[in-house]
């Protein structure tokens, strides 16, 4: 909620989705008269799903974390196949997309990684009772071991991204727990960690593996070698936790944090209270003022 019930960093909610519209090259093959009528929209449903923004309802997140509403695929396949064509889910879930394509008539192809979901899918298409479509067929493939080149395989393709921005430093996202449904952590209001190195009094790197950087804290020069024996003192054998503001990242993609201990002393207020580093006076954060003061405060 940000600053709730404060201004000025309130979190708008985006209580939508886009749907995004590929059209492949080439032309497209005939269909028959009669299959065109059997597809055929009502006037109320050509105008309600050609407009551009859709409002109904959600779907509950019970067996599934991404489920969405059975209504979604079944617009966009009115829309844009007829009756008998094969509609494919490169991400099958639950398995809502296969249900909406067979009520509507046609065929349909979906692909899942993941093998706990597929009772749920069972559940959903009526395999096991056939309650929902007697006559349909279904099948079950499970994909053998492949030996194949991919590298080589996608330089044979006709046209092959290029990233232009090169990012030197990866990290995994879930060495940092922000708690989510969908990696299956619980949230918590605060993850502990200990500092692994420390490169500069303003850089270091967590047991995590997480680079990070202290907001609001500025290197004074000469003293670098006086503010990392300081931090090492602080640190060594500490757990820390770590409170973010507006920018989560710099231009160097280190992670821009409050650092505290466990027993909440502020480590980047510390530094500066204490004369091994200064406030930075450039950059836009919450703290600005109260550590420029600080250092004058120290300064008097």
């Amino acid at each position: 909620m940000g600053s709730f019930p404060y201004p000025r960093n309130g979190m708008v909610k985006l209580d939508y989705e886009f749907i995004l519209l590929f059209k492949k090259y080439g032309k497209a093959p005939p269909v028959s008269k009669e299959r065109k009528e059997a597809s055929r929209l009502t006037l109320e449903e050509w105008n309600r799903y050609f407009f551009g923004h859709w409002n109904f309802p959600g779907e509950k997140q019970n067996d599934h974390l991404a489920m969405f509403p059975e209504e979604l695929p079944r617009r966009l396949i009115k829309m844009f196949s007829f009756v008998g064509d094969t509609v494919l889910d490169p991400f099958l879930g639950s398995g809502t997309t296969t249900l909406a394509a067979m009520r509507l008539d046609r065929n349909s192809i979906g692909y899942e990684i993941n093998e706990e979901y597929l009772e749920i899918i069972k559940d959903k298409l009526g395999m096991e009772q056939n309650t929902h479509f007697e006559e349909q067929e279904f099948q079950i493939l499970r994909q053998k071991g492949i030996e194949e080149d991919f590298k080589r395989k996608i330089l044979e393709l006709p046209y092959v991204f290029q990233d232009p921005v090169r990012i030197d430093r990866k990290m995994d996202p879930k060495k940092l727990s922000f708690g989510s449904k969908v990696d299956g952590l619980e949230s918590k209001r605060d993850s502990f960690f200990k500092v692994a190195k420390i490169l500069t009094p303003e850089e270091m790197v967590l047991d995590s593996g997480a680079r990070i950087r202290l907001i609001g804290v500025k290197e004074i020069p000469g003293r670098r070698e006086k503010a990392i024996r300081f931090l090492e003192e602080k640190l060594q054998g500490q757990q820390v936790f770590v409170r973010y503001d507006e920018r989560k990242f710099d231009a160097r993609g280190n992670l821009l944090v409050y650092l505290y201990l466990k027993n909440r002393t502020f480590i980047n207020m510390r530094l500066i209270k204490e004369g091994f580093a200064s406030a930075d006076h450039t950059s836009h954060y919450s703290m600005r003022e109260r550590f420029i003061d600080l250092e004058r405060g120290r300064s008097a």
